[in-house]
């Protein structure tokens, strides 16, 4: 059972529709097939960490289906794998540029709730799925410089070259490392 598979949605006259997500990006890749591109194969010279789609405001790289997404919506000729919401856009001070599309892409979730049913104390794993809306920031306008950049994926945070990529597993394995 796929457990994201149907999302409900209410339509404008207040009637619940099906939606099947899983449906929705299949289509979306097949599409990309049929015309001849393999999404999942790079396009680009492979330059470790710069071709990875990201946020432009958390920096924060996607995952899953969405990286494949993002990569087909960057046949478009962006210059950079920077993406950001309408209302992150806002947020910096810019603006999505009238008559943009943005591209689909997918928040996935497993919430631990309150069991209504059960006894008191017992839980139960519901699944959460989101959808929203991104653009590149090449479809932006009026957007702080940060935002434009790409991270560099050689540097090791606030620290720079002072952090040593061992220590976490130093941690971890009491620093037999």
């Amino acid at each position: 059972m796929r457990p994201f598979a149907n999302t409900v949605a209410l339509n404008q006259r207040g009637g619940v529709v099906r939606r099947d997500l899983y449906a929705e990006v299949s289509t979306r890749v097949v599409a990309e097939l049929e015309r001849g591109a393999a999404p999942w194969i790079k396009p680009w010279s492979a330059t470790a960490g710069e071709n990875t789609p990201c946020n432009a405001v958390t920096n924060r790289p996607y995952s899953g289906c969405n990286v494949v997404l993002l990569w087909m919506a960057a046949n478009a000729g962006y210059r950079t794998p920077r993406y950001l919401t309408f209302k992150q856009a806002l947020e910096l001070g810019g603006n999505v540029r009238k008559g943009e599309h943005g591209t689909k892409v997918y928040f996935v979730k497993q919430l631990q709730v309150a069991d209504r049913d059960g006894e008191e104390g017992e839980t139960r794993i519901v699944p959460m799925m989101r959808e929203y809306t991104v653009f590149n920031v090449d479809q932006c306008e009026g957007l702080p410089p940060l935002a434009l950049l790409a991270p560099n994926p050689r540097a090791r945070g606030a620290l720079g070259d002072q952090t040593d990529p061992l220590e976490p597993a130093g941690r971890r394995f009491g620093n037999f490392v």
